[in-house]
Formats: C-alpha cells, structure tokens, sequence
C-alpha cells in the first residue's frame, strides 16, 4: 500500500521532473506509433485510425514529435479544450496549428472548432498525461479530475497514460479512489506496456 499522499506523490514527481533532459520526444514518437500499430492489428483498419491524445507541457512527457509522426503516418488526431464543469471538448490537430492559453487550466490548447468526443466518430485509441502509472492501470494525474471525469463516460476502448520510465511503478503503490478511472496502457520513451484491467469504469479493452 502507498504511504504518500496524492499531494505527496505529485509534489515528488513535479520536482524529480525538473532535472529531466527533455530529448525523450523522438523515442516516445516511435513507441507511440508502435502502440497505435498492435492495436490497428486486432482490428484492422482501412485507413489511419482515430486517435485522441494531447499537447504536453512544462516538464511532461514532450509529445509534440508524436502527434506529428502519428499525422504524418495518416491517422487522425485530436487533442482537448478544458470546458467550465471540468468537461473536455476536442479540436482536430495538425503541425502548426495556432495554439492559446487555456481560462480554465494552466495549459495551452488548439484553435479550431470545438467538437463532443460523440462528433469525433470511430475513436480507436486515447493519450492522456499523467505523473505515475501502474502496471495495474491506476493512474495518477494532475488534480484537475478532467480526464477521470472524461473517462468515466466513454465507451471500451484503449487508453494509454503517457510517463518516463521510473514513473510506472508496481501494484499498490499509488494512491488512488473509486472516482479514479484506471488506464489499458502505459506509454513511456522506453516503450508501452498492456496494465491491469480497470475497475468501476467503461474503459478496458485488451489486448
């Protein structure tokens, strides 16, 4: 069991975040490719897949290499807009596309259109931020609780939490809730890695 507290545990991190050299985006492009890739390989698809995923910030995870490798590769990729009562709309994304600061959240977001995940049609696979993951699928994220609140409303479906290496820890070692919603994956610069199967919400698909 985790002796830290949320708190705790995202002020370590934060700091631990600081003296990360930020050159992982190139490698967590690949691994990112490769994951969309074995999920297109259980269903097939005709074209590029639907992806919803995010543009990172501060010391995070840099994903901007692999929101342009995922375009570039043909799939379709959209990124969310914080919305009042921690709900999330979704802007399809593009290299270049015109970004502003956020009046809700301390993060940049895309200009453009403003689409329900129900507009987006066939998603195929999710990309979320979080601090720590682990192998059991418990996710620890920021705070705000727009992403557990967004996924505690989807349909089955693969959802990858995206952290270093050292952030996906064992079993039990993370704080977490039953308003937690818990993530299929795991995506780091080193690789991706299937997680336990989520509790008390809709978003669990193998493979």
């Amino acid at each position: 069991m985790s002796t830290m507290s949320k708190a705790e545990w995202r002020a370590q991190i934060r700091a631990q975040r600081q003296s990360v050299a930020p050159a992982a985006g190139p490698k967590l492009a690949r691994v990112g490719l490769d994951w969309l890739a074995s999920l297109d390989m259980l269903a097939p698809a005709a074209a590029g897949m639907t992806a919803c995923a995010y543009v990172s910030m501060g010391h995070e995870p840099p994903t901007a290499p692999l929101l342009e490798a995922w375009t570039a590769a043909g799939h379709t990729v959209y990124v969310p807009v914080c919305e009042p009562e921690y709900r999330l709309s979704w802007t399809l994304w593009h290299p270049g596309i015109q970004m502003a600061k956020s009046p809700l959240a301390p993060v940049m977001e895309p200009v453009g259109p403003r689409l329900s995940f129900a507009a987006l049609g066939s998603v195929e696979a999710i990309l979320i931020p979080a601090l720590a993951v682990d192998t059991a699928g418990v996710r620890l994220g920021q705070g705000g609780g727009y992403y557990d609140r967004f996924l505690a409303t989807i349909p089955a479906l693969p959802v990858a939490a995206v952290v270093y290496a050292h952030e996906l820890v064992a079993p039990g070692l993370l704080p977490h809730d039953f308003l937690d919603a818990r993530v299929t994956h795991a995506l780091t610069p080193a690789g991706y890695q299937r997680c336990g199967p989520p509790l008390g919400n809709g978003n669990a698909q193998e493979p």
